[in-house]
């Protein structure tokens, strides 16, 4: 468990939040903003999807933030992100990244995706459809609200949609196994899906491996300096919060 981060009992599961961060204003505009999200059905309303079924997760202050595609088929059951197959090669990851546990990792990240809802699947059923362009451009104003309430120390990007999002065009050769930025720093992923054969090749492995001991190393630097990285936190959510209210009012 991270420095500066307390577990305290839920039934059946723990909870983890940054210690002095329960009744952080930021909190109430998270909530706000999930709340909004939830209830969002603009896709459904222009035809894109059939149906609408936002889906995120993460605790406040989470010093971790991913970002992924789009939610898959039984995401839209659970409404958890990353609860299927692809969700389970994904956890598996983060263990060989040095978290603890896969719930140690979920509840120091906050898990958000380019397109909030399930895109559906293609006309073979072989697989799902790729977010449109539509769907991910009106799903975008949650993602940047997200990202300037949390303002996260580490952002991990998942799959070449969600890496061209942040970094722009490119190969994943040239992106996985490399970090990218300061503040936050960027570590992009392959998707974890079966369905992609990227990892096939040996030498795609070695970039994983070297990514995820990227993540690894920054996790621990959280641990090694604990108090600056609570100050840190405080300092940028706070400031964060204060946007957002002034937004609001």
């Amino acid at each position: 468990m991270l420095p500066g981060y307390e577990i305290g009992p839920r039934p059946g599961r723990c909870r983890m939040y940054f210690r002095g961060m329960a009744a952080h204003p930021g909190l109430a505009a998270l909530r706000d903003l999930q709340v909004a999200c939830r209830a969002c059905h603009v896709c459904v309303d222009a035809g894109i999807i059939p149906e609408a079924n936002p889906t995120f997760a993460g605790e406040w202050g989470a010093p971790f933030f991913l970002v992924g595609q789009a939610p898959g088929p039984a995401e839209r059951q659970t409404r958890r992100p990353f609860s299927g197959r692809a969700g389970k090669e994904l956890d598996r990851w983060m263990l060989r990244a040095g978290f603890a546990s896969a719930e140690e990792f979920r509840h120091l990240t906050y898990i958000a995706a380019l397109m909030r809802c399930f895109p559906g699947r293609n006309r073979t059923g072989t697989g799902d459809l790729r977010p449109p362009p539509a769907a991910v451009k009106n799903c975008a104003h949650w993602l940047d609200a997200e990202l300037e309430l949390f303002q996260p120390q580490v952002i991990i990007l998942v799959g070449q949609m969600a890496i061209a999002r942040f970094l722009g065009p490119g190969p994943l050769e040239e992106r996985v196994g490399r970090s990218f930025g300061k503040d936050p720093v960027m570590v992009p992923l392959p998707h974890p899906s079966g369905q992609s054969r990227w990892l096939n090749d040996a030498l795609n492995r070695r970039r994983l491996e070297r990514a995820l001991a990227l993540i690894r190393r920054l996790r621990v630097s959280l641990q090694q300096d604990p108090k600056a990285t609570r100050a840190r936190a405080s300092a940028r959510l706070t400031a964060s919060a204060v946007s957002a209210a002034k937004r609001r009012e």
